[in-house]
């Protein structure tokens, strides 16, 4: 049987209403593209965005506080000063609001995307929509007669400190990925006297002047802050595990090691054998996707990097009205927003049928085997690289609306092969798009 969405049958706490009630969870660029295309449907969807800070913007708001905000809740975003961006802004842009063209180099600094998801927000009018300063304390699913389930979200309003439950019916979580960092344990942490932190709470490298500092994790976070903290530290060991060596155009202040088998005091050993005396220890070691304001009624399994049960990276399988964006990693994120939020409304609207509960959990588990027997571990499932285009092209079919044009993964590949080449230059390229094919790029040398 397929399964199938009907919110209208029951009207809830005797207010009939013809709408459906969307909650958005989160103010970053997922909720903020979930809510531009629910709010183009006014007559059909009745839109609350909730979002726990002052401002939209989600990891794209930089602060220089690392603890706690004004409200005591942790800090969400792990902006750092320097942050430019690691694709190119032509093809990071949402399709349907182009980012102003510009001069220089198509890696931006971190504000120009700040600003251009606020000028997003107010070129569709989000903001009549959106409750800041606001928490999702819980969200509770409720099974009516009928078989259909409707969502109780409680919120709190964080200046008022009022909590308020709401009834909605169909709720997309976009609450981000990047706020709790993964810290693996190493034997004798305990004993190190130097500080550490997790690359969330990194900000500025001038705090680390004349220090010996270990890095552990050379993904995209581990070699940026490596690079700027060279121009400061007295020496970096960038620790990781990859196969090959990542620093062959690293200053000579960094130095490659194996993992961190153990820590003694300020003295690190390595998996080798290999010993340094450290000052400080940055964990750039990848972030935990949580979601403590779930029931326990819905199953949401996160160990080892790993969502589940979430079917085409989307859809909670037990509750197919309930979405969970931002997932995939290793894709172009703007842009896949754009066509996730119009895949959902295809659900939404019941141009979209999903296959029934059972289906969802078999064919999930065929693609996950598929995966597993390739190589790929589970914590790297997620991670979409080549998979990413097939994955836009199938749910822009499904929601018949155009996918990402041949140009975006022309211009991604290139800037990839740029990176692989020397990933301390790849962001001085320029990038132009000429037509839907083709596009020019050109090296700006750096002032």
């Amino acid at each position: 049987m397929d399964v199938e969405l009907n919110f209208k049958e029951f009207p809830v706490n005797n207010m009939p209403s013809s709408k459906t009630r969307i909650a958005i969870i989160g103010g970053g660029v997922a909720g903020l593209v979930v809510a531009r295309h629910t709010t183009a449907k006014l007559d059909t969807y009745s839109v609350t965005l909730f979002e726990q800070t002052d401002q939209v913007g989600g990891t794209w708001i930089y602060t220089d506080e690392t603890d706690v905000d004004k409200h005591g809740l942790p800090i969400h975003s792990s902006m750092y000063k320097n942050l430019r961006t690691n694709l190119p802004r032509e093809i990071m842009q949402i399709p349907d609001f182009p980012m102003k063209e510009d001069e220089g180099s198509s890696f931006v600094h971190h504000s120009i995307i700040r600003e251009y998801l606020w000028d997003y927000a107010k070129h569709f009018n989000l903001y009549p929509h959106i409750k800041l300063n606001t928490l999702v304390k819980h969200v509770e699913p409720e099974t009516l007669r009928n078989g259909q389930t409707i969502w109780m979200i409680t919120y709190q309003d964080l200046e008022t400190k009022v909590e308020t439950t709401r009834t909605f019916d169909a709720v997309v979580v976009c609450n981000g990925h990047y706020t709790v960092g993964h810290i693996p344990h190493i034997p004798g942490i305990e004993s190190f006297p130097g500080e550490s932190i997790h690359s969330h709470q990194y900000r500025v490298p001038e705090m680390f002047a004349r220090k010996k500092v270990c890095i552990l994790g050379a993904s995209w976070s581990g070699i940026d802050i490596a690079m700027e903290i060279s121009q400061y530290a007295e020496k970096i060991y960038l620790s990781h595990n990859l196969p090959e060596s990542v620093g062959s155009q690293m200053s000579n202040v960094v130095e490659e090691r194996p993992g961190i088998q153990s820590i003694q005091g300020n003295i690190f050993i390595f998996r080798d054998g290999s010993t340094a005396e450290v000052d400080n220890f940055i964990y750039c070691t990848g972030y935990k996707f949580t979601y403590p304001f779930m029931s326990t009624k819905v199953e949401m399994r996160t160990d080892d990097n790993h969502v589940e049960p979430i079917y085409k990276h989307l859809i909670h399988m037990d509750y197919p009205n309930l979405f969970v964006m931002g997932l995939p990693g290793i894709v172009i994120p703007f842009p896949m927003f754009h066509l996730q939020a119009q895949y959902i409304l295809g659900i939404l609207e019941g141009q979209i049928k999903l296959p029934s509960t059972k289906q969802m959990y078999e064919e999930y588990e065929m693609e996950k085997k598929a995966l597993l027997d390739r190589g790929i571990p589970l914590r790297h499932i997620v991670k979409l690289k080549e998979r990413q285009w097939a994955y836009y092209d199938e749910i822009a079919a499904a929601a018949k609306i155009p996918s990402f044009r041949p140009v975006i993964k022309k211009i991604y590949d290139h800037s990839n092969e740029m990176r692989e080449n020397d990933f301390t230059t790849y962001k001085n390229y320029q990038y132009r798009i000429i037509d839907d094919e083709n596009f020019v790029a050109c090296y700006c040398k750096p002032c």
